[in-house]
């Protein structure tokens, strides 16, 4: 069977010195991560890009740069001893401006714009107070995950003052991301029956690429769910 590890991460870049103050929990987490034995690791790096991320990934030694992809990807696979990793992301036709219409358009939804705030007041962050490891158990709970996708779902009747449905428009880019990124996926390993990859991307995507994966029959895992 082919298996699935989901890691839905944080941008470490975005809470620099905090992390920065972490790096023995984040080796902690990479050595909790290896327990589960994954032939492959694919990270959220643009797959046109994947040469040049192999060749960084094999010019790297231990002085890694306070981001995921290195931090966890790059650290990952080392102590695993893989050859390569492999960039599965595409960015797509999402952009900044849809983003900034989305945003200007919500307030006309007054019971979304306060599910979104309601969200945003309960999305995990990474603390000064608060391990590595459990941070990463609450950015990959099944509840959290599962607001998360309500609220996505939600945009779909989101229209500017214009009557133009931008809701429905980001959702079809947002969609469009995710079937590409699981294409790129699915596609490493096509000619294999058995396949146990892991998958470092940002924590939104997780609630998606579940139902993409689970719909093709991979076994779907979320290594976090035995921490206390």
């Amino acid at each position: 069977m082919k298996e699935i590890i989901l890691v839905g991460t944080y941008h470490f870049e975005q809470q620099k010195i905090i992390v920065a103050d972490k790096i023995n929990e984040i080796i902690e987490l990479v050595d909790y991560l290896m327990n589960f034995n994954p032939s492959k690791i694919a990270l959220e790096w643009e797959m046109t890009q994947n040469e040049e991320l192999n060749r960084e990934y094999e010019q790297t030694d231990d002085n890694y740069p306070i981001c995921e992809i290195h931090q966890i990807g790059f650290r990952l696979a080392q102590r695993l001893q893989h050859e390569r990793v492999y960039a599965i992301n595409w960015t797509g036709n999402l952009t900044e401006e849809d983003l900034t219409d989305l945003n200007k358009s919500v307030k006309f939804y007054p019971n979304i714009e306060s599910e979104m705030f309601s969200l945003l007041e309960q999305t995990p962050e990474i603390k000064s107070d608060v391990s590595i490891l459990h941070s990463f158990k609450e950015i990959n709970d099944t509840s959290y995950i599962k607001e998360l996708e309500k609220l996505y779902l939600s945009f779909v009747e989101i229209e500017d003052e214009k009557g133009e449905k931008v809701g429905f428009s980001f959702l079809n880019k947002w969609y469009e991301r995710e079937l590409m990124i699981f294409k790129n996926l699915v596609e490493l390993v096509t000619n294999h029956v058995d396949e146990r990859v892991l998958l470092v991307i940002g924590g939104d995507h997780l609630w998606l690429l579940r139902k993409l994966f689970e719909g093709c029959g991979w076994k779907v895992i979320n290594p976090f769910t035995s921490i206390e």
